[in-house]
């Protein structure tokens, strides 16, 4: 659906500190493969409870030699007890390519070790009691499906605040990570089966960690909000979680393969195994060195002209493109939260892929980028009326020509079409399956960004990952750019408890104003209503906070009138037609 900035527009690391120094050892946790002993920590700023941490546990098998491009295989149990003390590798990525955003973000990886051996996962809990029964939260890390680690995200704070067990998964990446040749030989998909099989794990294995394996919730930001959405409507997730939360992410963001062979053969020919059989080029590829692979993909993209591996419709995993099983209702019928930053293509985004992004834009130049962008991303002929038609609906009319008021015009579009029109869409058809769904807009833009970000800039793309985090109160473990320490304001402060006490109630309950449970209830917080067809409220996310009807439905309409009859719009005409809105 949205191909132009796909590859590009969810390879954020907006990402959360590094862990604390460790206090002490735990004790020995058995689990179905092994026994583990992590060590604790706490995270006194914001609670004196001990936070029990195991870093680096396998879920599953290393997708090594012939496991490589194949879904993941059951972990091997182990002997003895498993150091869980250090991070393990992350997955196979270019590191070169994260260290660009170093001047966009403060956040660093933990190491640079990269392995295949990579499927493992990190548990923060701040019980070991078997029956202790507390909510589990498994986050799911953002990257374009071509970057990023479970290791960049400390969830101490929210852990510690709100009494609940926080896991984060590693999954393949890259081509290695989706690289189909559309059968048997490459299925595809295999990122978000590791996912699945991380779930798996969780199930069977998470009451040792005071976790209760009946009250799961996903939850996910920009790829990884993607990735919940997947397994939402992935058969084989279903019952491994009973709650779900997408930030800045669904799964209309980028585009499902039809046809994943040509890329498949790319990226053969590019490391040397050129085969007509396609068994063959697989076995070829099995036996290259990843580094190959990865120091590839680069030049593979734009052989391909786009983002060359991402999910596919394998009829396993995904049994149908993510619009129609949305209009036909197949998907898990949990509790959905999710929403969207109130400028989300505000600043990192275009920086990164925008030449000359923040001096202004003149009006014919924007123009012609919008059309572009539109006609490449919905795959259709987009004329210049129906372009004059949507400058004229973001236009200022104060200072229409303004090229700084023409650059805010750009941002808003784009936020809205490839954000803010998707949520409203996946909002819209779950709603309609009877669903529990929960909207936001986050207006919040940290005080910490006020030195690298411009004051025009809104709640740009990845702020909200400051907040979730509970980062303000991370104290000395926080973030830090190399010459601008990070401070955060009182608001920033109040603000992270807000949200994180919504999204820990949800996961308690399938409500976010409900605190039964909850630690530290708060009377003061905002109701937050339920969305549905006949009532689209949502939440104004704020320091002070917000129930409001209809998230910029008159653009939505909007954007609705431009793009009707337009795949894949033509797939779901009344269910996200403005009438529903």
């Amino acid at each position: 659906m949205y191909r132009l900035f796909a590859p590009v527009a969810l390879c954020l690391f907006v990402l959360a500190a590094q862990y604390g120094d460790a206090s002490e050892p735990t004790p020995a946790v058995s689990t179905l493969s092994g026994q583990v002993r992590g060590t604790v920590r706490s995270a006194p700023a914001i609670s004196n409870k001990p936070v029990f941490t195991f870093l680096g546990i396998p879920f599953a098998a290393p997708p090594v030699s012939d496991l490589r491009f194949r879904p993941p295989e059951p972990v091997v149990p182990w002997e003895g007890v498993m150091d869980a003390t250090e991070f393990g590798p992350s997955c196979p990525q270019d590191l070169a390519r994260v260290r660009t955003l170093y001047n966009f973000l403060p956040f660093i990886l933990p190491h640079e070790i990269v392995s295949e051996d990579c499927l493992i996962l990190n548990i923060m809990t701040t019980s070991l009691d078997s029956s202790a029964a507390l909510p589990v939260m498994v986050w799911i890390h953002g990257g374009a499906f071509e970057t990023d680690t479970g290791s960049r995200y400390n969830f101490t704070a929210l852990t510690a605040y709100q009494d609940v067990v926080v896991v984060t998964v590693n999954y393949r990446l890259g081509a290695l990570g989706f690289l189909s040749t559309g059968d048997d030989n490459a299925p595809g998909n295999y990122g978000l089966m590791d996912q699945v099989e991380a779930l798996r794990w969780i199930k069977s294995n998470i009451r040792s960690f005071g976790g209760d394996p009946d009250c799961v919730t996903i939850f996910g930001e920009s790829v990884g909000g993607q990735s919940v959405s997947y397994l939402v409507l992935s058969p084989l997730a279903n019952g491994l979680f009973h709650r779900a939360v997408s930030q800045s992410g669904t799964p209309l963001l980028t585009p499902t393969t039809k046809n994943p062979l040509p890329a498949a053969t790319a990226q053969a020919e590019e490391v040397g195994c050129h085969h007509q059989d396609v068994k063959a080029m697989m076995s070829c590829l099995r036996q290259k060195p990843f580094q190959d692979i990865v120091d590839s993909a680069p030049t593979v993209a734009r052989k391909m002209g786009i983002a060359a591996f991402h999910p596919i419709v394998d009829e396993h995993f995904l049994l149908d493109p993510p619009l129609v099983a949305l209009h036909k209702g197949l998907f898990s019928k949990v509790p959905y939260l999710l929403g969207v930053n109130n400028h989300e293509f505000g600043y990192l985004l275009p920086s990164i892929i925008v030449p000359g992004f923040g001096n202004g834009i003149p009006p014919d130049v924007c123009a012609d980028i919008v059309k572009r962008v539109l006609s490449f991303t919905v795959q259709a002929d987009i004329n210049d009326e129906k372009v004059a038609a949507l400058l004229e609906e973001y236009r200022d009319p104060d200072t229409p020509d303004d090229p700084m008021a023409v650059q805010m015009m750009f941002t808003q579009i784009v936020s809205d079409f490839l954000f803010l029109l998707p949520t409203v869409i996946v909002a819209n058809n779950h709603a309609a399956q009877c669903s529990r769904v929960y909207l936001y807009e986050n207006q919040h833009k940290p005080g910490s960004s006020g030195s690298i970000k411009p004051a025009w800039v809104g709640s740009d793309h990845g702020d909200d990952l400051f907040m979730v985090t509970g980062m303000p109160y991370l104290g000395e473990d926080g973030p830090t750019y190399p010459s601008k320490p990070l401070s955060f304001s009182e608001e920033d402060k109040q603000f992270t408890l807000d949200m994180m006490a919504y999204w820990a109630n949800f996961a308690r309950t399938g409500n976010p104003s409900d605190f039964t449970g909850s630690p530290s209830v708060n009377s003061n917080l905002t109701v937050w209503p339920h969305y549905t067809p006949d009532n689209p409220a949502y939440l104004k996310l704020a320091v002070t906070s917000s129930a409001e009807v209809g998230l910029k439905a008159k653009h939505v309409r909007f954007w609705f009138d431009i793009l009707r009859n337009q795949p894949p719009f033509d797939a779901a005409q009344g269910i996200t037609g403005k009438e529903e809105l």
